[in-house]
């Protein structure tokens, strides 16, 4: 048992310190050679248990898609109406992209490099909400003339715009207001525009 823990807590320390460096300097700036010394791993360590710098690569989107997934899975709440889930599942993932700095760059980075083949956690997430939008659709709880795959992308693709280039907004256009607050006013009209498409529940139609 003893081994099994101090493995376990070795690759948890590279992991760590790899994800700081591919997120910094990518895939191809970074080398074994720093991440041994950034993790005080060796790089013979490092190779017994990840194989390769792909294999550790790999193993780090592994981890940085599982924090994505469980964040949305601890907001999903079935017992929602549509547009109070769509709320809390934006909210989540955007504190989420907003906070966690590594993910947001490591996935630029990947996108960059040309390394494109989702994870098996970015596959299921990916798969269970297009499955979910379908289900919203045949239920008659959103317009059947929206692709699920354009309406998932028109919530993630301005967040990640947001997220990238607020503090040009801010600069050119002069925008008040701090930064959280600038965050806020930002999610709370995106969240305004994408519910106009859930009709609204029994008994509060227009």
């Amino acid at each position: 048992m003893r081994k099994k823990r101090d493995a376990e807590g070795t690759k948890a320390t590279v992991l760590a310190s790899a994800e700081q460096l591919f997120a910094e300097y990518g895939f191809h700036g970074t080398s074994l050679a720093t991440v041994a010394e950034a993790s005080g791993i060796s790089d013979g360590l490092i190779l017994y248990h990840f194989k390769s710098k792909e294999g550790l690569y790999q193993a780090v989107l592994n981890a940085v898609s599982k924090r994505y997934s469980a964040v949305l899975d601890s907001a999903r709440d079935d017992s929602l109406p549509p547009a109070a889930m769509l709320r809390r599942a934006l909210e989540a993932m955007f504190e989420f992209w907003r906070t966690d700095e590594t993910y947001h760059r490591i996935t630029l980075w990947s996108y960059l490099e040309g390394h494109t083949a989702p994870t098996t956690s970015e596959a299921q997430l990916t798969t269970g909400l297009a499955t979910y939008m379908a289900n919203l659709q045949a239920e008659g709880h959103f317009p059947a003339d929206i692709d699920p795959v354009v309406f998932l992308s028109a919530i993630i693709g301005p967040v990640q715009f947001w997220l990238r280039y607020k503090a040009n907004f801010t600069e050119i256009l002069q925008l008040e207001g701090s930064r959280e607050e600038l965050d806020l006013r930002f999610l709370q009209q995106l969240i305004g525009m994408l519910e106009r498409f859930f009709p609204p529940p029994p008994g509060e139609e227009a």
